[in-house]
């Protein structure tokens, strides 16, 4: 006969993968377009990691922003093989200060993504710009430093061109998790590095509490992940991970 335990699904931590992307119209042509085959090709590595990882599951959500924000996957978190990826297009100005803002309401219990926060880990996100922000950033960085959900979170950011890489990092917490490129076939393999780096980093840490005032710098771990793997990640060692 067989026991309970058979008849019962064990839960998995969820992992919330979060992506802002800058879709100003800067970003026009083969920017946007290595952004748009970078998270085609991520989204089956993220199927892969769930397949290979019983205890934690990713989710994921990805933000444009430009003149506002808009969530292409829609207003939940997604399992990745549930995503249609259809590209995103660049045009209008870049605002930052909107997108920190959306990103503070949904890292919320009630009115958010984290509405299954006791089963999960510490959040990844991700930001990509190629620009400085033409709206108040500032303000709306400070609030989303505020968000207990932000504090336990791997934080990562990508610069593209004219990125200011000291505002990057103002959102990161952390000089060693921005990366910066000029190519925009390097971008495409930062991208599909530095997700999954992340990602592993985030499956692999414990249940989080975000009501912790002094939580574990998760983003500390992701940046001494990839000076492991080799210090500050340049083309060539995106490449060889791929």
């Amino acid at each position: 006969m067989a026991g309970i335990l058979d008849k019962v699904e064990m839960t998995r931590r969820m992992c919330p993968v979060i992506f802002l992307v800058d879709t100003s119209g800067s970003m026009d042509g083969a920017p946007i377009g290595a952004v748009n085959s970078a998270i085609e090709g991520v989204l089956p590595e993220l199927c892969a990691m769930n397949d290979e990882n019983a205890d934690a599951e990713i989710k994921t959500a990805i933000m444009s922003f430009s003149g506002g924000t808009d969530w292409v996957t829609g207003d939940k978190l997604v399992s990745p093989q549930n995503v249609a990826w259809n590209g995103m297009d660049a045009m209008g100005p870049t605002e930052m200060g909107a997108a920190f803002r959306e990103l503070n309401k949904k890292l919320s219990i009630e009115t958010g993504f984290m509405r299954r926060a006791s089963g999960s880990v510490a959040p990844v996100l991700f930001l990509l710009s190629d620009g400085a922000p033409t709206d108040d950033y500032q303000s709306a960085l400070a609030k989303l430093k505020e968000n207990n959900w932000y504090k336990v979170a791997v934080r990562v950011a990508i610069g593209y061109g004219d990125a200011d890489d000291n505002i990057l990092a103002e959102f990161t917490g952390n000089r060693e998790t921005v990366l910066h490129t000029n190519s925009p076939e390097d971008l495409k393999k930062m991208i599909r590095f530095v997700s999954i780096t992340s990602s592993m980093v985030a499956s692999r840490k414990v249940a989080t509490n975000a009501n912790e005032d002094a939580p574990d710098d998760n983003t500390a771990a992701l940046a001494e992940e990839l000076e492991a793997q080799g210090g500050e990640m340049t083309a060539a060692s995106a490449d060889e991970e791929w």
